[in-house]
């Protein structure tokens, strides 16, 4: 809130430095009979005609209080004197005084009701504590730490098991490759043959596959393959089993002979053959080179790429695919592939 003192606003309607306006000297005498006012008027503080001086300004002096002469307490005022009129505005109390202040209790009636109100909590709190909380600590204890033992301990790992939290990938069974989307099993071409990767990797355009591998050098094998026919890496097509081998050959071949010079794909040849009373082909072809790759000696590699329609939709894959240092190791390859059995009770 702003500050009034000394804007005037206490005082307003009453101007201390206003005089009396100038009056007529002969209607005044003639009206009251008195004497007419000096010229001007009078100023406040000024003592009028009649020696009177105006309500507003009394001097403090003129009644000051005295001793009464009967006694009376000091501080009185002597009866035989006026007494003064108020300085500033009408009091109601002037003749009766001040009402008697009561004394009050709020305050005080208001800090036991929060000290009650407090020890009611305290007390309602323990309550509380001792109704919930079975109040035997023994109990309490061996009720958390039965709820602990449920949920947060891990059953105990049986020995020689698996861990539960992660499943295991499987492993080659060491007698034959197999494609378990497909239920196939294919017996290994020879003992010379070791697991590389799988099964259930995917070897483009091989998806759910197992290959093994002969080591000729630390960089070049020979390869042995099988797997379910990826549509997302070249078409099959149950219908045209010649185009769907050749797609898939142009996508096994890829960057495989990239460091041998002047490399040269011989003529495909397709072959129908039946394998578990299932129509397929096998397409084969030469892969060469005319000079020694930094890898290999080699000049060559025979390739053959069975494709099998299993139930109309989905296709098997399989290759051999055996390089120069390995050549008495292709047929029995080939005859490999040809006796997968798709119905083997081992897939």
């Amino acid at each position: 809130m702003a500050n009034l003192r000394g804007t005037g606003l206490a005082g307003a309607g009453y101007d201390r430095s206003m005089t009396y306006p100038p009056q007529d000297a002969a209607a005044a005498g003639d009206q009251n009979g008195q004497s007419p006012p000096p010229p001007g008027g009078y100023a406040p503080g000024q003592v009028g005609a009649d020696g009177a001086y105006p309500t507003s300004q009394v001097p403090a002096s003129s009644y000051a209080p005295t001793q009464s002469a009967a006694g009376g307490y000091p501080g009185q005022f002597d009866p035989g004197q006026p007494q003064p009129y108020p300085q500033q505005g009408y009091s109601p109390y002037v003749q009766y005084g001040p009402p008697p202040v009561q004394p009050s209790t709020k305050s005080g009636g208001t800090a036991f009701l929060v000290i009650g109100v407090v020890i009611l909590m305290v007390l309602g709190g323990v309550a509380g504590f001792l109704f919930i909380g079975g109040g035997d600590d023994a109990e309490s204890t061996g009720a958390s730490d039965d709820t602990t033992g449920e949920s947060g301990e891990e059953a105990p790992e049986e020995p020689g098991g698996e861990d539960p939290t992660e499943e295991s990938a499987p492993v080659p069974s060491g007698t034959h490759l197999e494609v378990a989307s497909l239920g196939s099993v294919t017996p290994i071409p020879g003992a010379e043959w070791q697991p590389y990767v799988g099964p259930g990797v995917s070897s483009e355009p091989l998806a759910d596959a197992e290959l093994y591998a002969v080591n000729h050098t630390e960089t070049w094998i020979s390869v042995f393959a099988v797997g379910l026919f990826s549509g997302a890496y070249a078409a099959f097509d149950p219908s045209d089993l010649n185009a769907s081998a050749a797609s898939a050959a142009e996508v096994w071949l890829g960057d495989g002979f990239d460091s041998v010079q002047d490399y040269q794909m011989g003529e495909m040849t397709f072959t129908e053959v039946e394998v578990d009373g299932r129509p397929g082909v096998l397409a084969e072809w030469r892969n060469s080179w005319t000079s020694a790759a930094p890898e290999t000696t080699d000049l060559y590699e025979d390739t053959a790429l069975l494709v099998v329609d299993v139930d109309g939709v989905n296709g098997f894959i399989g290759v051999a695919s055996v390089s120069e240092s390995g050549a008495a190791m292709y047929d029995p390859a080939i005859e490999a592939l040809l006796a997968t059995d798709f119905d083997a009770q081992t897939a």
